[in-house]
């Protein structure tokens, strides 16, 4: 009986670590999705291949730096599953630009012409974009002249990371997340049919395998505890209202959490990251496009 009961122990457990690896592995392994244009191709002849490592030593970045003539300069986070000049990016780019702005852009690991197996989730990322900064920093730019704009999963790297680095001027935060874990309890219900409460049963189990098998710290991947830390600098959080991927609930926390160091932006009508391009496939202009644009130019302008 002793050993029966033994038996079923392991076997319960197995199965539910078992459970857990599968849903972070599906959860970490990102879509590399390939360049099917150059910088020059999009227009940016003067854009400077870039090859670093993250401040970890373990994983080579790769992006381009393109210099303007002005004194600041612009770091651009990508999406998931996309790279450094996919969707808006490159109407961005163009924009900070015109402005005066240098702007570095890389492809987070696991992504695009970057080396790494494996996504940081935000967390691993911080590196990547302390790097990224340190780049700019030997190129003669000033702490507090250097921004961050991130798109979506970007937008969340962006928050993480402003919060540990304190030479990050200013933020602007589209489409952002404001805890890992929500998503990953919501991806569990919407792909298993779970009901909440069981989805995150399996908490514990995700904690302890991304802990020791890929050295992240889920409870740590919050910019919703994060943000707090980046005050006084300011934030600018923009979100779709009608976002079915990452609800616009979870910029409406990070803003309650900042209080008035974050503006807040609701884009009417509008769905994930498309406030310069339509998703999914960005061919088409959104109808916000013209606003945003000068919007987060301003913004950087002014706080910068």
């Amino acid at each position: 009986m002793v050993w029966l009961a033994v038996a079923s122990v392991a076997l319960i457990l197995g199965s539910y670590l078992g459970a857990c690896w599968l849903i972070l592995r599906h959860s970490i392994v990102p879509l590399r999705k390939e360049h099917d244009q150059t910088p020059a191709e999009l227009g940016f002849q003067q854009a400077k291949p870039l090859s670093f490592k993250s401040v970890d030593g373990q994983v080579v970045l790769r992006g381009w730096l393109i210099h303007s003539a002005g004194e600041r300069a612009i770091v651009l986070l990508h999406g998931i599953d996309s790279h450094s000049w996919d969707g808006q990016a490159p109407d961005i780019t163009r924009t900070y630009l015109d402005a005066g702005f240098t702007v570095l852009l890389f492809d987070l690991r696991g992504h695009g012409h970057s080396e790494g197996d494996y996504l940081g989730l935000g967390w691993e990322d911080r590196g990547d974009v302390r790097a990224a900064v340190n780049v700019l920093l030997s190129q003669g730019f000033r702490p507090g002249k250097i921004g961050i704009h991130g798109t979506s999963y970007g937008g969340a790297t962006a928050l993480l990371a402003a919060a540990d680095i304190p030479e990050i001027g200013a933020v602007v935060a589209d489409s952002a997340f404001a805890d890992v874990r929500d998503v990953i309890w919501a991806a569990i219900e919407r792909e298993t049919g779970l009901p909440p409460t069981l989805a995150k049963l399996l908490g514990p189990g995700l904690r302890f395998l991304a802990s020791k098998l890929y050295s992240i710290n889920l409870d740590g991947v919050s910019p919703e505890e994060a943000i707090v830390s980046i005050s006084p600098r300011p934030v600018l959080l923009i979100h779709g209202e009608e976002d079915p991927i990452t609800p616009a609930e979870h910029t409406l926390r990070l803003k309650e959490a900042a209080g008035d160091e974050a503006e807040l932006w609701l884009l009417p009508g509008r769905q994930h990251t498309e406030g310069v391009r339509l998703a999914p496939d960005y061919d088409k202009y959104s109808p916000l496009r013209e606003v945003f644009l000068r919007k987060v130019t301003q913004f950087f302008e002014r706080y910068l």
